[in-house]
Protein backbone atom coordinates (compact mmCIF):
# COMPACT_ATOMS: atom_id res chain seq x y z
CA UNK A 1 0.00 0.00 0.00
CA UNK A 2 1.10 3.56 -0.48
CA UNK A 3 2.34 5.29 2.61
CA UNK A 4 0.33 8.32 2.00
CA UNK A 5 -3.03 7.38 2.26
CA UNK A 6 -4.86 5.20 4.91
CA UNK A 7 -7.24 2.37 3.85
CA UNK A 8 -10.26 0.67 5.31
CA UNK A 9 -11.24 -2.82 4.75
CA UNK A 10 -14.11 -3.55 2.55
CA UNK A 11 -16.37 -6.78 2.78
CA UNK A 12 -18.65 -6.96 -0.05
CA UNK A 13 -22.22 -7.72 0.97
CA UNK A 14 -22.62 -11.19 -0.63
CA UNK A 15 -19.13 -11.94 1.74
CA UNK A 16 -17.69 -13.48 -2.19
CA UNK A 17 -14.22 -10.55 -1.62
CA UNK A 18 -12.68 -8.02 0.52
CA UNK A 19 -10.58 -5.06 -0.59
CA UNK A 20 -8.83 -2.19 0.93
CA UNK A 21 -10.22 1.37 -0.01
CA UNK A 22 -9.16 4.67 1.15
CA UNK A 23 -10.33 5.66 3.96
CA UNK A 24 -11.60 8.55 2.62
CA UNK A 25 -13.73 7.79 -0.47
CA UNK A 26 -17.42 7.43 0.09
CA UNK A 27 -19.41 4.60 -0.57
CA UNK A 28 -22.37 3.56 -2.09
CA UNK A 29 -24.84 0.78 -3.43
CA UNK A 30 -26.74 1.55 -6.55
CA UNK A 31 -28.54 -1.50 -8.14
CA UNK A 32 -26.86 -4.43 -5.85
CA UNK A 33 -23.55 -2.76 -7.36
CA UNK A 34 -20.61 -0.98 -4.39
CA UNK A 35 -19.44 2.43 -5.88
CA UNK A 36 -16.38 4.63 -4.86
CA UNK A 37 -15.79 7.87 -4.93
CA UNK A 38 -13.65 11.04 -3.64
CA UNK A 39 -16.68 13.63 -2.58
CA UNK A 40 -15.31 15.73 -4.99
CA UNK A 41 -13.65 13.76 -7.37
CA UNK A 42 -14.32 13.45 -11.28
CA UNK A 43 -15.13 10.06 -11.33
CA UNK A 44 -16.22 6.92 -9.67
CA UNK A 45 -14.78 3.15 -9.08
CA UNK A 46 -17.34 0.38 -9.53
CA UNK A 47 -17.46 -3.58 -8.47
CA UNK A 48 -19.22 -6.10 -10.48
CA UNK A 49 -18.83 -10.07 -8.75
CA UNK A 50 -19.51 -12.77 -10.99
CA UNK A 51 -19.55 -16.32 -10.34
CA UNK A 52 -19.30 -19.50 -12.93
CA UNK A 53 -21.12 -22.45 -11.96
CA UNK A 54 -20.14 -24.32 -14.54
CA UNK A 55 -16.28 -23.84 -14.13
CA UNK A 56 -13.79 -21.20 -14.44
CA UNK A 57 -13.36 -18.06 -16.25
CA UNK A 58 -11.39 -17.05 -18.73
CA UNK A 59 -10.54 -13.59 -18.22
CA UNK A 60 -9.05 -12.59 -21.73
CA UNK A 61 -12.12 -13.56 -23.28
CA UNK A 62 -14.30 -12.09 -20.13
CA UNK A 63 -12.39 -8.80 -20.76
CA UNK A 64 -13.00 -8.90 -24.50
CA UNK A 65 -16.39 -8.95 -23.95
CA UNK A 66 -16.75 -6.13 -21.63
CA UNK A 67 -14.62 -4.34 -23.98
CA UNK A 68 -17.24 -5.32 -26.65
CA UNK A 69 -19.94 -4.01 -24.71
CA UNK A 70 -18.69 -0.52 -24.57
CA UNK A 71 -17.44 -0.56 -28.67
CA UNK A 72 -13.59 -0.83 -27.92
CA UNK A 73 -11.99 -3.62 -29.92
CA UNK A 74 -9.79 -5.77 -27.05
CA UNK A 75 -6.01 -6.19 -27.72
CA UNK A 76 -3.89 -8.05 -25.97
CA UNK A 77 -0.41 -6.35 -26.41
CA UNK A 78 -2.54 -3.26 -24.71
CA UNK A 79 -3.63 -5.31 -21.60
CA UNK A 80 -1.56 -5.56 -18.66
CA UNK A 81 -1.79 -9.24 -16.78
CA UNK A 82 -0.08 -9.88 -13.01
CA UNK A 83 -1.07 -11.55 -9.76
CA UNK A 84 -2.15 -9.52 -6.67
CA UNK A 85 -1.14 -9.64 -3.89
CA UNK A 86 -3.30 -12.21 -2.63
CA UNK A 87 -2.68 -14.85 -5.63
CA UNK A 88 -5.56 -13.85 -7.78
CA UNK A 89 -4.66 -13.29 -11.16
CA UNK A 90 -5.56 -9.67 -12.70
CA UNK A 91 -5.90 -8.26 -16.32
CA UNK A 92 -6.07 -4.29 -17.01
CA UNK A 93 -6.61 -2.10 -19.29
CA UNK A 94 -7.29 1.49 -20.02
CA UNK A 95 -8.98 3.41 -22.75
CA UNK A 96 -10.52 6.73 -23.50
CA UNK A 97 -14.33 7.16 -24.70
CA UNK A 98 -14.87 9.04 -27.82
CA UNK A 99 -17.48 11.42 -25.45
CA UNK A 100 -13.98 11.81 -23.69
CA UNK A 101 -13.92 10.19 -20.57
CA UNK A 102 -10.99 7.88 -18.89
CA UNK A 103 -11.97 4.25 -18.24
CA UNK A 104 -9.63 1.97 -16.38
CA UNK A 105 -10.67 -1.59 -15.86
CA UNK A 106 -9.55 -4.51 -13.81
CA UNK A 107 -10.51 -8.05 -14.35
CA UNK A 108 -9.58 -10.75 -11.01
CA UNK A 109 -10.53 -13.98 -11.20
CA UNK A 110 -9.80 -16.50 -8.71
CA UNK A 111 -11.20 -20.25 -9.91
CA UNK A 112 -14.86 -19.78 -10.41
CA UNK A 113 -15.35 -16.40 -9.04
CA UNK A 114 -14.37 -13.11 -10.79
CA UNK A 115 -14.45 -9.74 -9.65
CA UNK A 116 -14.57 -6.81 -12.33
CA UNK A 117 -13.33 -3.27 -11.10
CA UNK A 118 -14.05 -0.21 -13.53
CA UNK A 119 -12.97 3.04 -13.19
CA UNK A 120 -14.35 5.98 -14.99
CA UNK A 121 -13.94 9.50 -15.00
CA UNK A 122 -14.07 13.14 -16.94
CA UNK A 123 -10.33 13.75 -16.56
CA UNK A 124 -7.14 11.37 -16.88
CA UNK A 125 -6.23 9.97 -13.30
CA UNK A 126 -3.95 11.45 -11.22
CA UNK A 127 -0.70 9.51 -10.54
CA UNK A 128 -2.29 9.33 -7.26
CA UNK A 129 -5.56 8.20 -7.81
CA UNK A 130 -3.75 5.39 -10.19
CA UNK A 131 -1.47 4.51 -6.94
CA UNK A 132 -4.95 4.09 -5.20
CA UNK A 133 -6.71 2.17 -7.48
CA UNK A 134 -3.62 -0.10 -7.81
CA UNK A 135 -3.95 -0.80 -4.10
CA UNK A 136 -7.25 -1.28 -4.26
CA UNK A 137 -7.20 -3.92 -7.04
CA UNK A 138 -3.72 -5.85 -5.61
CA UNK A 139 -5.79 -6.21 -2.01
CA UNK A 140 -8.69 -8.17 -3.46
CA UNK A 141 -9.38 -11.20 -1.92
CA UNK A 142 -11.54 -13.63 -3.34
CA UNK A 143 -13.46 -16.30 -1.21
CA UNK A 144 -13.92 -19.67 -3.04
Amino acid sequence: MDSKTEYKLYRSPSGWYTMVIPGHWQNIVIEGIPAFFEENGSGAMQVYAFENKDGVFDPEKELERYLGTHGIEYESDKAVVFNNNEGAKIIACEFLKEDGRHWMVYLVSAQKRMVLVTYNGDEEPTDELAEQLTTVVSSIRISN
